[in-house]
């Protein structure tokens, strides 16, 4: 016997339907790849939820059983190729009876990360939070993959979170295993009521996997412009720092009282040289004494980047990030600096005589390395890649994130 699961539009769950959504509404983000949710309902209960953002190329399947607990979350990425690969998975198994909020903190818990080149990263905890770990890994697997579904066709996302991916790893998979709610064949169709809970709010329970975009990188380098800080103004004016010697090519940016701890290059390189760098000071309007770094340029070419990425070291993958997530080098010591790899072991003790109060930067070991001071101070601060027409290099830049992200 057929089953028949009806789907409520909205703009994501949250034990409630937050920001109902018409079909019609729904499919208009569908098409220009705007984020929004469908909740999938069986019996009138919350099924299957899908958190859907095509312009991410990303859609979460979660599974809900019979008593409102989360058993599986599937998030599926788009390929290179244009069709969906499972990216990761997550179950839990446990007795009857357990509420929602302990049951995924003792149930039976088993994570599978993919990568689409072929790798298989398993991680198992038969007490959930109360046991022991264990974990493996294989390199001959590829992830799971199917067609980017058209709208409304969301039996073939719910088929896949349905049989769990793939087998579990023995000895374990009598405890991660996902019992089905639903057997056989079913059809989805438009909810003409429901009795769940509706929310208005503007704060939606989910964000799609946008990592930080660069924000105004221009003005950060236009003398004169102004910037807001809280309720407070402060100007831009660019500064000379002298030119980077790259001898090999490989750009390292980091705390230089961490060089020591073998910090990585970044993976695009670009011709070994000599190369200018401008250092951006804001200034706050109402005290000229207060001057921060907003962030500083390293000049590969004088061509005009047209787009900016993200500057990435081995290992670092983009799907990885959440939204607002970024890849950045860390600060424990109030500075930041650019240097060559091959430089880097022979200047790590260069920072302890470093002073940075005026003009907040400096030229080191006559341009082996150019220093300034961090923005606020410690934290994390990433480095954008401009490229030009031909996808060329032209520019790095580091960002202090001096400003917020909605000025």
């Amino acid at each position: 016997m057929e089953t028949t699961l009806a789907a409520v539009y909205c703009e994501g769950w949250d034990d409630a339907v937050v920001n109902p959504l018409t079909q019609d509404q729904a499919e208009s983000r569908d098409s220009a790849g705007e984020p929004y949710s469908v909740v999938l309902l069986a019996g009138g209960l919350p099924h299957t939820v899908l958190d859907i953002s095509w312009a991410e190329g990303y859609c979460a399947v979660t599974r809900y059983d019979r008593e409102g607990r989360r058993t599986a979350v599937h998030e599926l990425r788009r390929a290179p190729e244009g069709d969906l690969f499972l990216r990761e998975s997550t179950s839990w198994h446990g007795p009857a009876g357990i509420g929602a909020a302990e049951f995924r903190q003792v149930a039976a818990r088993h994570r599978i990360s993919w990568q689409i080149g072929g790798r298989r990263n398993d991680s198992i905890e038969p007490g959930g939070d109360r046991g022991d770990s264990h974990r493996f890994s294989d390199a001959g697997r590829t992830p799971p993959r199917l067609p980017l579904p058209a709208f409304g066709r969301w039996a073939l996302l719910d088929s896949m979170a349905r049989v769990h991916a793939d087998a579990c790893v023995e000895p374990f998979s009598a405890v991660c295993a996902v019992p089905r709610e639903i057997d056989g064949p079913f059809r989805i169709a438009a909810a003409d009521a429901h009795d769940l809970p509706v929310r208005t709010t503007a704060d939606r329970p989910w964000h799609p996997p946008r990592p930080l975009q660069p924000r105004g990188l221009g003005t950060l380098f236009q003398d004169g412009a102004e910037r807001t800080v809280g309720e407070r103004r402060m100007r831009i004016s660019t500064h000379p720092a002298g030119k980077l010697n790259l001898p090999t090519g490989h750009l390292v940016a980091a705390d230089p009282s961490s060089l020591d701890y073998g910090e990585e290059p970044f993976l695009t390189t670009v011709p070994p040289g000599t190369y200018p760098v401008t250092v951006s000071l804001a200034t706050f309007t109402d005290d000229p004494g207060h001057r921060r770094v907003a962030a500083v340029r390293l000049d590969i070419t004088d061509r005009r980047p047209v787009r900016w990425e993200p500057a990435l070291r081995d290992g670092q993958d983009l799907l990885d990030l959440g939204y607002g997530e970024f890849f950045g080098f860390g600060v424990d010591a109030g500075m930041a600096c650019f240097v060559d790899e091959e430089n880097r072991e022979r200047l790590t003790d260069e920072w302890e005589s470093l002073e940075l109060l005026d003009p907040r930067f400096t030229t080191v070991a006559d341009g082996d390395m150019i220093a300034w001071s961090s923005g606020w101070g410690d934290g994390a601060y990433p480095t954008w890649i401009g490229r030009d027409h031909s996808d060329r290099v032209t520019t790095f830049i580091a960002d202090m994130l001096l400003f917020p992200s909605d000025d």
